[in-house]
């Protein structure tokens, strides 16, 4: 049994020797960001290496292998298309409401403020992107953000540390001297 288990890990990793850079290079082909397409192929070869033991050997391993790096891919897809509708239902409902200013010039102010806010904040990527707008617009807590965005508190905090240093010098111009 412990043989088969170890023939089966060296056939694995002659299969993933002999296509790993083919394999890159579709996802990255696929995503068109390097970060994303190396995290992705991580992503393949720890569930190819999960299910290997499954693998039928009618077919080829290269096109199981493509085919589960094309699922990683469409999951990653499902879960930016979430998090830009999530993104964009915030920046309306913050552009939305209503200013404490009572004055037209005032109000126009504080609007173009916020929008300057809202294009610096979208520079960000994402992962920095989300938990600034939670934490200071949403007056989230660091457990709220954690539990929305199903990341552990420490990664939360440490992408609010860092969204916040990127937005240090892009905004210093908005800020109330």
């Amino acid at each position: 049994m412990e043989q088969a288990e170890s023939m089966q890990v060296h056939d694995f990793e002659e299969y993933i020797i002999l296509h790993r850079k083919a394999l890159l290079h579709y996802i990255y082909s696929i995503v068109k960001n390097r970060e994303l397409a190396e995290d992705l192929y991580q992503d393949t070869l720890l569930s190819a290496y999960m299910a290997f033991k499954h693998f039928e050997h009618k077919g080829s391993f290269k096109n199981w292998i493509y085919k589960i790096a094309l699922n990683k891919c469409r999951d990653e897809w499902k879960k930016e298309k979430i998090k830009q509708q999530y993104q964009y239902k915030i920046e309306n409902e913050w552009l939305n409401r209503e200013g404490n200013f009572q004055e037209t010039e005032g109000i126009v102010i504080q609007k173009q403020d916020r929008q300057e806010w809202l294009i610096k904040i979208n520079e960000l990527p994402a992962k920095y992107r989300d938990s600034v707008m939670l934490y200071y617009f949403y007056g989230c807590t660091l457990g709220d953000i954690a539990k929305r965005t199903k990341l552990p508190l420490s990664t939360v905090k440490t992408h609010l540390r860092r969204g916040k240093l990127r937005l240090r010098g892009n905004v210093s111009h908005l800020l109330i001297p």
